[in-house]
């Protein structure tokens, strides 16, 4: 039976105090064998051998592989998490920060790691749409989220134009990301240079400044 709808990361099976670094193996050997495999192809038994722990042992940390999957691809999103609420613009340099903020942020949804969680979900995402839910709020959600609260502010001490912080945040998202993420989702060898994602950043800000900017 799924497991989708328990909270990710629960712990059904074993005693109390688990191995933390045993947990961290287990996630690594499901992460190897789901990249390499899918969602579909992927065992408990394979997930076991990349771990190198017994199938005992790995059933009392994860009770299936739905719940297993759910909590590999919740712990993906943190590191594009922390940089998020990190996020804090200096009122004297509005734009340069965030066009240090759209370069990181690019580097970071472009990693090949982050690019075969995406093909990895994308390929789960038909059986099991709660995947991609929680993918899409621990990530683009998140995201909007966090730009939508450094708009408001931005907006209060007018830095941009009155307008809808949360639609601000979506179009600063299209213009500066969107295109990097495109050009990396679809193979290595189109992922842009650093020279192009500042480009496409510059680009992208141009537009986002000359609407959003507050007018004079």
């Amino acid at each position: 039976m799924s497991k989708l709808s328990a909270r990710p990361g629960d712990v059904v099976a074993g005693p109390e105090g688990h191995d933390k670094e045993k947990r961290r193996q287990i996630l690594e050997g499901a992460r190897e064998v789901f990249r390499a495999k899918g969602y579909e192809g992927a065992s408990m038994d394979g997930i076991a051998k990349a771990a190198g722990v017994s199938k005992g042992t790995l059933y009392v940390y994860f009770t299936n592989k739905d719940e297993l999957f759910e909590r590999l691809i919740t712990d993906e999103k943190l590191e594009l998490a922390a940089a998020l609420d990190a996020f804090q613009p200096k009122a004297e340099s509005f734009r340069e920060n965030l066009r240090a903020f759209a370069i990181s942020f690019n580097e970071l949804l472009t990693a090949e790691s982050h690019m075969s969680t995406i093909r990895m979900v994308v390929g789960a995402v038909e059986k099991f749409p709660a995947v991609g839910a929680i993918f899409f709020k621990a990530g683009a959600e998140r995201g909007t989220t966090r730009l939508t609260e450094v708009f408001a502010e931005a907006v209060k001490e007018g830095r941009m134009r009155r307008c809808d912080p949360a639609v601000a945040a979506h179009h600063f998202i299209a213009l500066c990301t969107s295109e990097v993420m495109k050009k990396s989702l679809f193979g290595c060898g189109l992922r842009p240079t650093p020279e192009g994602v500042e480009k496409i950043v510059d680009e992208g800000l141009d537009v986002f400044m000359t609407y959003y900017s507050p007018k004079t």
